[in-house]
């Protein structure tokens, strides 16, 4: 048996009392994790308040990150040392996981929802665990494989532990659901951590138009500095906007009819909420014969053994700033966080079990005296302030016609500084598609991938870039000369490419076929000026690694053709 502390409840709606506990060794296929850091989540309070039954004295708690202690038979994605992200177990089997939809697992609420005790009190008392697969309010727990995921050492323990259900959420309902487009609108109803996240997410995509909607002015602000370009008060909203696009992250009555009303002709709405029993709600079937559409989602649609590393890479690039939104309390100080997500004095307040392992942060958030409930993690509040007796920065209004820009440094530039392999392929898959009609023009090139072979290649042979004339007019290799000119090299190319829609990493995008070898170029959208290549193809890979690059739009200049080059450009 493994010592450990839980934050346990006693009773439905009652408050959390740290309290020892010995836990279960780890059985096939399980993991014995110590806790470093766990988030406070709304979905924890629904538990807390019976949403999913009498389960008490229960240990709750379902955004862990911390240390695999000890591995039972069978287990082969992780080992004792490894850091983790806890998320929601899956059976991996089902129809739903073998079409990597594991969040609709046939075993899911089984899985997640099922009560089961890992852990003991001293005196023999049995404890409720298995709480979304983790109950990671505790410094240790007994999770199955499934829900382990393995993070880089550079993502702190605060940061890691929102990222396995409401930054999943909201980003992944983006990312893997949504998928707006630049030129598409967005509306997020509430900013707690998920409507936020999928605001960070959409301004990842570089969606045109985001909006957000919540009472909270403070968090009105946050959503602003987080990438949304303009937030409004409910009131404010009116009935004239139109969206593509709706996450709607409160699940009540009014924000599906929000949600639908806003909606343009063809358009999508995501709600994402969790609520008590069946929680019905009622549609206006004229709206929605319009083509549009009411999706539920949960858990962003995620697949976590993927999505939490592209989230973890999104933070890495700067386009996921969740540490924005995090309020650390140590684990003594349970009970205040969880008073603070009930009162929406805070948006993500994280557990930290060592305090010397974590950072400081203090996103504290004035509440107002009545605020938005649901998934934005706000309620019915008398009081302000925030946590650790933070100051609340952000509390302070923000004119919504006047965004506020966000800080993380350009995606290219992030690019240039350099990302590793996986982050590069996570960021790939993450960005909105082009059109074959948009890569129009001479396009500078350079190598994202470090240190690979066909980045070597294209230095020696003073590769420049690519011009596309025409979807039939392409030189797939432009090179310098010696007197500072530009020539298509034919023969490195082996003749010239073609444009196509085509399919990769499961996005439809414009892609270079090249003529005379077997080689794909797949590209997807950094900004109005940019975009991140990826090359595929028998031998196009160095020990695994793919090669990325990115090719930035410049103006138009004179290209010579030729099948012959001087020598100063052989390979």
């Amino acid at each position: 048996m493994t010592d450990a502390v839980a934050a346990l409840v006693r009773e439905r709606g009652g408050s959390v009392a740290l309290t020892d506990v010995a836990l279960r060794e780890p059985g096939e296929l399980e993991l014995v994790v110590r806790v470093m850091a766990s988030g406070v989540c709304p979905t924890d309070l629904f538990g807390i308040d019976g949403g999913a039954g009498d389960r008490y004295p229960a240990v709750f708690g379902h955004e862990g990150a911390g240390i695999v202690e000890a591995v039972g038979t069978g287990v082969t994605r992780a080992r004792p040392g490894d850091r983790v992200v806890l998320g929601f177990g899956s059976c991996g089997a089902c129809p739903a996981c073998a079409d990597g939809h594991p969040a609709y697992c046939d075993r899911f609420a089984e899985l997640n929802y099922a009560p089961r005790s890992d852990a003991a009190t001293a005196d023999g008392e049995r404890v409720t665990t298995g709480w979304m697969s983790q109950s990671s309010w505790a410094t240790r727990v007994v999770v199955h494989e499934s829900a382990a995921i393995p993070v880089g050492a550079d993502v702190p323990w605060e940061v890691a532990a929102t990222l396995g259900c409401g930054i999943l959420t909201g980003a992944g309902t983006v990312l893997n659901v949504l998928r707006p487009a630049p030129a598409d609108a967005l509306l997020v109803i509430g900013a707690g951590t998920t409507g936020l996240a999928a605001v960070m997410a959409a301004a990842h995509r570089g969606v045109g138009r985001i909006v957000v909607t919540d009472p909270v002015a403070a968090r009105r602000s946050l959503g602003l500095e987080l990438g949304a370009s303009q937030a409004l008060a409910p009131e404010d909203l009116g009935r004239s906007a139109v969206f593509t696009h709706v996450v709607d992250t409160v699940g009540s009555q009014a924000s599906i009819d929000t949600a639908i009303a806003a909606l343009a002709p063809r358009g999508v709405a995501a709600t994402v909420a969790l609520k008590p029993g069946a929680n019905p709600v009622t549609v206006s079937q004229t709206r929605v014969l319009w083509g549009r559409t009411l999706s539920g989602v949960i858990e962003g649609d995620s697949d976590v053994t993927r999505d939490v590393p592209l989230l973890a890479a999104l933070w890495r690039a700067g386009r996921l700033p969740v540490e924005c939104l995090v309020a650390t309390y140590p684990f003594a100080d349970a009970a205040r966080a969880i008073a603070d997500v009930r009162a929406g004095r805070v948006v993500k307040p994280v557990l930290v079990m060592d305090e010397t392992d974590a950072a400081p942060h203090a996103a504290a958030i004035a509440a107002p005296a009545a605020a938005q409930g649901g998934a934005s993690g706000a309620a019915p509040a008398t009081a302000q302030g925030g946590a650790s007796g933070a100051t609340p920065a952000r509390a302070e209004a923000v004119d919504p016609a006047t965004p506020v820009a966000a800080s993380a440094l350009p995606l290219v530039d992030r690019l240039r500084a350099g990302l590793d392999d996986g982050d590069l392929r996570a960021l790939w898959r993450s960005l909105p598609p082009i059109a074959t009609a948009d890569l129009r023009g001479l396009w500078h090139g350079w190598a994202a991938t470090r240190g690979h072979r066909a980045g070597r290649m294209l230095e020696r042979s003073r590769w420049y870039g690519k011009l596309f004339r025409a979807d039939d007019d392409v030189a797939p290799i432009v090179c310098t000369t010696d007197d500072g000119g530009l020539v298509a090299d034919a023969r490195l190319a082996r003749g010239g490419a073609t444009l196509r829609q085509i399919e990769h990493d499961g996005v439809v995008t414009g892609s270079m076929v090249y003529d005379g070898q077997p080689i794909i170029d797949h590209f997807v959208r950094l900004g109005p000026d940019a975009v991140l290549g990826v090359m595929t193809g028998p031998g196009t890979d160095d020990r695994g690694r793919p090669f990325h690059f990115v090719l930035e739009r410049v103006e138009d200049r004179p290209v010579a053709t030729g099948d012959t080059l001087p020598t100063a450009h052989s390979t």
